[in-house]
């Protein structure tokens, strides 16, 4: 009998769990959002909050990923180095044409070719958890203002460009217009309306105001994170894209 009413209690347990699980993870529909003054008007204020303009005066930006993808990038130029396991790739972001090593020996035609498409893989993805709030004009965007929560929040669509065109996240803000997280309705997640925070604010130059922990299903950290006019300035003086 005790038998019987241990297994029956797993079996309950297991099903709670799956209950939860599934309740967690079901797909919440994409919200219907409304274009206009008020959606430009809230991406003004969010805009303001972070200091677009001082990002869009940063020449160059450096950052650790998850503790394994280290990223020196100059905006200014189009160029970005990429360090990874015992890989490292220099290239110009639009051509991805550039330099690959692997243990510092150069690598030739099609290693590098490849080295250079999983580096800008990565810096796609990876770049994006650091940047996104400062993505909200960007060409082929949309912006709606949604309810959640009983509050306005701004839903930011990108209709094309990328690699994922269609792809739609809703910026959720504090009293201060500040993003304080998101909930994402993207092509690479099968669950819509994942909900992430962006936390860890810092001020860098300019007042510019950078985000450097997510906490979610996963959670993400961006670490040595810099900001300055030039390469040079960030990394010890040392420009390393005279290579290219």
């Amino acid at each position: 009998m005790k038998k019987i009413l241990k297994i029956s209690a797993s079996i309950i347990l297991i099903l709670i769990l799956t209950v939860l699980a599934f309740s967690y993870f079901t797909s919440k529909p994409l919200p219907v959002g409304q274009q206009g003054i008020k959606a430009e008007e809230l991406t003004n204020k969010i805009q303001e909050a972070i200091n677009q303009k001082a990002w869009d005066t940063t020449a160059a930006v450096s950052f650790t990923f998850r503790g394994s993808h280290h990223y020196l990038w100059d905006k200014k130029r189009n160029l970005v180095q990429v360090k990874w396991d015992n890989k490292k790739a220099l290239y110009h972001t639009q051509t991805l044409e550039g330099v690959a090593y692997e243990n510092d020996n150069k690598l030739t035609d099609t290693q590098k070719t490849e080295a250079i498409k999983k580096a800008n893989d990565y810096f796609n993805n990876d770049s994006f958890w650091l940047i996104a709030p400062f993505k909200l004009r960007d060409a082929g965007t949309t912006r709606s203002i949604v309810i959640q929560d009983n509050q306005e929040a701004l839903m930011i669509t990108y209709d094309s460009g990328g690699s994922t065109p269609g792809d739609s996240y809703v910026w959720l803000v504090d009293q201060n217009y500040m993003p304080k997280a998101w909930r994402m309705w993207v092509s690479i997640i099968p669950v819509g309306g994942l909900e992430t925070s962006w936390e860890d604010w810092k001020t860098f130059p300019n007042n510019l105001k950078i985000a450097t922990s997510h906490k979610g299903l996963i959670n993400l950290k961006l670490e040595n994170v810099k900001t300055g006019m030039s390469v040079q300035e960030i990394n010890n003086g040392v420009d390393p894209f005279t290579e290219l």
